[in-house]
Parts: structure tokens; C-alpha cells; sequence
């Protein structure tokens, strides 16, 4: 069978010559320095593929792309880079048939092209799921001067092509400038994300540790979260878009999460043991991602852990009976507030246990019954004495507190009468920015 033909088009002379010489033992490798130089070599050669660079003088690849499409249509295979995100999204739209992300190892060259053009009949290789990928917002890389992850674009429902390779610098610059062109996300994959928040947990070993039991038991209480995620919280009002994202990072937070083992049994256990409990849990660890997003925290580290302490804010609660808790608090005794009001304490020494925990997610879900007029509970702190972040927590509690108090008095829920009850009940124990992020979110007018 005779050889297949590539062209090779790149500007860097000893890159050029590299690939060439490797590419060269396979198949029959023609070179051109640029695209014009390659549109004359296509006008008088037929070839199976063409190899291009996308930034070249004289013709990009781009240009090249397009001139093959009206006069000599071959395919392609464009080498990409996180400085060419946007042409990348153009070479697809006009139909270039694979990518591969500079710097390159050799052996994915080799196993990319022959998808790309048939040779030896090999099949085209598995792609992975779009919900193998998380979105993140382009502003998470701007402090980053390295990155601990692969990057990607998402080209199409279907399509993901890695732009940066980990360990890779991104150009300030750069990012700025994609930005003025409208690109709002990048996307890593899944298994990347523990990495993204700083969730110090070695996953890969976790896992490769874990019974089968124990990782059906994940998927099951993922799956159920993801349930209670759309069945328990409340959502009129908020935009398509914030809901999306604030629902996709609260999944992540659990996934995430319930790869370490003690983390895994503590949500279960919060789970078994009162799904009133664990519903609210989700609700407000939902409403405080929500929150903090409004108030423009981007970085994922942080809104980790405001979901973190959202999950595990009520775990204390495990240990008080279910009767006390379910009974209203106008019926209850001195004492048996005082028993419901000590979950704080007890969820403290749990949550000082779990080893994986950041200490700024032991302290916030701490002080979730804190208050900005130093009213609150266990120590009645002033509002300076708090971390900064729990006032997110105690406003999302108090807000699906009212929404729970409005439905077992039977009023319908909406927004703006659950915004008037926070101001009449909590007019100086709420903070006032946390308030008015609370109203944007649930789209609520002053």
C-alpha cells in the first residue's frame, strides 16, 4: 500500500524539521514554512493531510484552512495552543478534523492522525462525556502565573480540545484579551477539580483504595443529591445561568468531597439519619454559593469552602434527638434550646476531626448561628470578631429558615414576601450587602 502523503506546515524551522523526521518513517512528509508556501505545494500535490500551525507569517492556518475549503479540500490537523483559543474555535467552525495542544508528545501525533485519515482502519478513539468536564470562569486563572491542570475549550456539545497543558504558564495578557473578546469560561476535567479548590486529599490513591461497595455508595449519594438539589431548594427567580453553575459546583462539592473516605461517612450519616437535615444542608450550602458568587467571589478555592460549610453546618445535629428537632421553637423549654442551640459545638469537634477540612470551613459552619449585631449564638461575637465569610452562611440560613417557617405556616412561597420577613425579623442581625446580593439573586426590587 503506498504511503500516505502529509503536508507539514509550521514556521519554527527545527520543530519543523523534528516532527518531520519522526513523521517521516510512517508516511511520505512534504514541508512549508508558512501558508502561502503550502497553498503552491497544494496546487500542483495531492495529500492525504495537512499538519499546520495555526500562527505563521505571510498565511495563518486559519487562512490556509480556508483557501483549501474553496480550492483543494484536504483534511486537516491543526496544533493549537492556549495563545490561539480563539482561532482554534474558527478552525472548527470550518471544519478542521482534529487538534492537538502544543507542547506535544510524539506518540499523540502518531495516534491522532491515523483517525483523522484512515490509515490501518483504526478506530477512532473513545471520547470522554461533556459531564466528564467542569465549566470555570476565565477570571479563576488570572492570579495563576502556572496551572496544576490540563485546560480546554468547548467546541461543540460533543467536542473538548485541551488549549494548555499542566504546568503551563498563561499570559496575563492573554487572559485580558480573551476576555474583551467575550470568553467567560474555560473547562478542566472533573478529576481535576479537587486540584482547582486545593483540596489537600490524594484522589487518586483514595479511590484506587476504595471497595466497589464503597464507590456504589457514591454514585447512590450523588445521584440523591443531585435530586434533592432540584426537588428541595428554592429557585424562582433566579436566572437559568446562576442556577446552572451554582447547582453544577454544589454537585462537584460532594463529589468532591466524598472522595475522602471520613467525609463520605459524615454525609451519609447526616443523610441517614434525618433527610430533613441533609435537605437543608444542601439548601443552604446551594443559597451561600449563589451568594457569594453575587457578591463576585470567582475563585473556586473560596466558594469551596462557603459550600463546604454549608454541607457540614448542621452536622452536629446528629447527635440530638430527631423529636427536639422537629418540635417548633415556641414550644420548646429553656433547656431544650439549649440542647438545639449546642449543635454548633457539637458540629465543631466533629468537623475538627476531619483532617481534610480547611480550619476557615470548621470555623464558618461554627459561627452559622452568629450574627452582624453580636446577638447570635454560641458566643454572641461581634460582627469584627467573626471570620468574613460566615456572614454568607448566616444569611443563607436565615433565608431558608423564613422559607421553612413560611411553608409550615402554609403561605406560598415567593420571593419578595421571604426578602420583607428577613427585614422585619432580622433587620440588624443581617448583613446588609449579603441582603442586597440576596434580593439580586432572586431578581427582588427594592
Amino acid at each position: 500500500m503506498a504511503m500516505k502523503k502529509i503536508l507539514l506546515v509550521e514556521d519554527d524551522e527545527v520543530f519543523r524539521g523534528t516532527i518531520s523526521e519522526v513523521l517521516s518513517k510512517k508516511y511520505k512528509v512534504s514541508q512549508a514554512p508558512n501558508g502561502k508556501s503550502a497553498c503552491e505545494l497544494m496546487s500542483i500535490e495531492d495529500y492525504d493531510l495537512v499538519l499546520s500551525d495555526i500562527q505563521m507569517p505571510n498565511m495563518s492556518g486559519i487562512d490556509l484552512l480556508e483557501w483549501s475549503l474553496k480550492h483543494k479540500p484536504i483534511p486537516f490537523i491543526i496544533m493549537t495552543g492556549f495563545s490561539t483559543l480563539l482561532e482554534t474555535k474558527s478552525a472548527f467552525d470550518l471544519g478542521a478534523k482534529g487538534f492537538i495542544s502544543k507542547p506535544f508528545r510524539i506518540t499523540q501525533l502518531l495516534e491522532l492522525i491515523p483517525t483523522v485519515i484512515g490509515v490501518d482502519d483504526k478506530p477512532l478513539p473513545e471520547k470522554k462525556p461533556a459531564d466528564a468536564y467542569y465549566k470555570v470562569a476565565i477570571d479563576e486563572f488570572i492570579s495563576k502565573p502556572t496551572i496544576d491542570f490540563d485546560i480546554y475549550i468547548k467546541l461543540s456539545e460533543t467536542n473538548f480540545i485541551k488549549v494548555a497543558n499542566k504546568a503551563e504558564e498563561l499570559p496575563k495578557d492573554q487572559i485580558a484579551k480573551y476576555k474583551e473578546r467575550g470568553v467567560k469560561h474555560f473547562f478542566i476535567e472533573k478529576a481535576d477539580f479537587s486540584k482547582l479548590v486545593q483540596f489537600n486529599l490524594d484522589v487518586a490513591k483514595i479511590i484506587n483504595n476504595r471497595s466497589e461497595i464503597a464507590n456504589e455508595k457514591k454514585t447512590a449519594f450523588m445521584n440523591y443529591t443531585g435530586k434533592v438539589i432540584l426537588e428541595r431548594t428554592f429557585t424562582d427567580g433566579v436566572d437559568e445561568e446562576s442556577l446552572q453553575e451554582a447547582s453544577a459546583f454544589l454537585k462537584m462539592t460532594v463529589e468532591c468531597a466524598t472522595e475522602a473516605q471520613e467525609s463520605l461517612d459524615l454525609l451519609s450519616l447526616l443523610n441517614n439519619y434525618s433527610d430533613a437535615v441533609y435537605a437543608n444542608s444542601v439548601a443552604i450550602s446551594f443559597v451561600s454559593t449563589l451568594l457569594a458568587r453575587t457578591l463576585g467571589i470567582t475563585s473556586h478555592q473560596t466558594l469551596f469552602k462557603v459550600s463546604m460549610a454549608g454541607m457540614f453546618h448542621d452536622i452536629g445535629k446528629k447527635e440530638i434527638e430527631v423529636e427536639l428537632l422537629k418540635k417548633p421553637r415556641h414550644m420548646t423549654t429553656r433547656v431544650e434550646q439549649k440542647i438545639v442551640e449546642s449543635h454548633v459545638v457539637r458540629g465543631q469537634e466533629i468537623l475538627l476531626g476531619i483532617k481534610h477540612l480547611h480550619s476557615d470551613v470548621v470555623r464558618m459552619a461554627y459561627e452559622h448561628h452568629e450574627d452582624q449585631a453580636g446577638l447570635g449564638y454560641p458566643n454572641a461575637k461581634l460582627a469584627r470578631d467573626q471570620h468574613p465569610l460566615s456572614k454568607i452562611l448566616q444569611t443563607a440560613v436565615l433565608f431558608v429558615e423564613t422559607i421553612d417557617a413560611l411553608k409550615q405556616s402554609g403561605q406560598p412561597i415567593v420571593a419578595k414576601d421571604v426578602m420583607a420577613n428577613l427585614h422585619q425579623l432580622y433587620d440588624k442581625r443581617i448583613d446588609p450587602l449579603c441582603l442586597m446580593a440576596l434580593k439580586k439573586v432572586y431578581n427582588v426590587k427594592d
